[in-house]
């Protein structure tokens, strides 16, 4: 299994790819075709696809700092689903030796304390921290989540530096400071 980097959003692979990760994601945690096209032109967000032996087999799009890496967005096709590949994505982020901090809804119903469950038993500790995800369009609403974070809980240090760092780079608010420089 590998992951292979995308730098542009044409392409039977990255139109299976943007298909999946719309299919995915609600609205309000998905960021539309120009806001991707802005972030893929950053050198810290990878958009890259999970591969197993030249297959297509989901999406991990984080973003990897000194420090750590965010993984903004995961998801693997339905019909692949509980074979492992998952697990097998996620060891490659883990494999870089950076903690890795991911956030989730809160878990609340059956999909939801599965996909915690998941992350618990790939090693992820849920953090106590308040979070509010980066808005994706300026309009859009707060939306509370979970944060995790592999392979220890973070500190409030440790988040702060995460949530600043997200507000800088991730959210489309950045998008707008970029516009008036």
């Amino acid at each position: 299994m590998y992951l292979k980097r995308m730098k542009t959003i044409e392409g039977e692979l990255a139109e299976r790819a943007m298909a999946l990760y719309q299919s995915a994601f609600p609205a309000i945690e998905r960021r539309d075709a120009a806001e991707h096209l802005r972030v893929m032109k950053k050198e810290d967000y990878h958009f890259d696809l999970i591969m197993q032996n030249e297959q297509f087999c989901g999406v991990m799009l984080y973003w990897e700092t000194a420090d750590f890496i965010f993984l903004e967005h995961f998801a693997t096709l339905p019909e692949l689903r509980g074979q492992g590949i998952g697990s097998a994505a996620l060891s490659l982020l883990k494999a870089k030796g950076k903690p890795v901090i991911l956030e989730i809804e809160p878990p609340a119903d059956e999909l939801t304390r599965r996909r915690l469950g998941f992350y618990q038993r790939n090693g992820f500790k849920v953090t106590p921290h308040r979070h509010i995800q980066a808005k994706y369009r300026p309009d859009d609403a707060d939306l509370v989540l979970t944060v995790l974070s592999y392979p220890h809980g973070i500190n409030e240090e440790e988040y702060r530096r995460f949530y600043r760092y997200m507000q800088r780079e991730v959210s489309c608010a950045a998008s707008a400071d970029e516009r008036s420089t």
